[in-house]
């Protein structure tokens, strides 16, 4: 099994309690590594579900397109997230999904995907447990969205990213790959760009953050935390028998 692979079945065995012949079997019958590039499609919208997919490294962005051409983007991904786990229900993409950066996935067809869950009720648990943590992140995002002031909805944004980062082992020294644009911090925080621009020059004039073209690095992790008002607790995730 590749390194990217591994890091994808540790994360289900963080959150799910894993146990090794699941992890064997969910990956096993996986087909090829997968690579994309920056902006490559990994998921089309509204096309019928017909595998789950599971980023391996890199980061992606999931998006609403409307019929006038405005997009929100509704999701942002890490390594190990599974990218689709929410819909094996509904059996249809609502919205598409883009690589963020140069990535790589694999892809579960649904049809073998659906003969585990019946035989291996650990890989449904898994996947419960993905799925919950994922609404709660979008749970998160609504209350951004209806109630936060400009400032602390980026600070928690920027706390609640490089925390996933953490979980997903790129998190070096407060430092992480932080690949989108003020642009895209608009779209998904509700927000102008002006209101970005200034919101992330108050966080660095009081010495929280420091924001390259591809990089955070958090220098005051305690002073963000409080900002933001930020709980980790709902992306840790606990096995169903804890």
């Amino acid at each position: 099994m590749s390194d990217e692979l591994s890091l994808a079945v540790k994360r289900l065995l963080f959150r799910g309690g894993l146990p090794i012949s699941d992890q064997r079997a969910l990956f096993g019958v996986a087909p090829t590594l997968r690579q994309a590039s920056k902006g490559d499609c990994l998921i089309e919208g509204g096309a019928p579900f017909s595998s789950l997919v599971i980023l391996c490294s890199g980061m992606a962005r999931k998006v609403r397109r409307f019929s006038d051409g405005m997009e929100q983007i509704v999701a942002v991904f890490v390594e190990g997230d599974a990218l689709n786990a929410g819909e094996i229900v509904f059996r249809q993409s609502r919205n598409s999904v883009y690589a963020l950066t140069p990535a790589s996935y694999v892809s579960i067809p649904a049809g073998k995907l659906n003969d585990l869950i019946t035989i291996r009720p650990a890989i449904t648990r898994a996947l419960w447990l993905e799925t919950a943590v994922h609404a709660a992140i979008q749970q998160e995002w609504m209350i951004w969205l209806g109630l936060r002031a400009a400032r602390p909805r980026l600070a928690h944004f920027l706390c609640e990213l490089s925390y996933r980062l953490r979980l997903a082992g790129r998190d070096l020294n407060s430092e992480v790959e932080f690949p989108l644009t003020q642009n895209d911090l608009a779209d998904a925080l509700g927000m102008s760009t002006v209101h970005v621009n200034r919101s992330l020059q108050v966080l660095r004039g009081q010495g929280l953050i420091e924001l390259t073209r591809s990089r955070l690095i958090i220098l005051d992790k305690d002073g963000l935390y409080s900002v933001a008002e930020f709980d980790p607790q709902y992306l840790e995730g606990h096995k169903i028998d804890d």
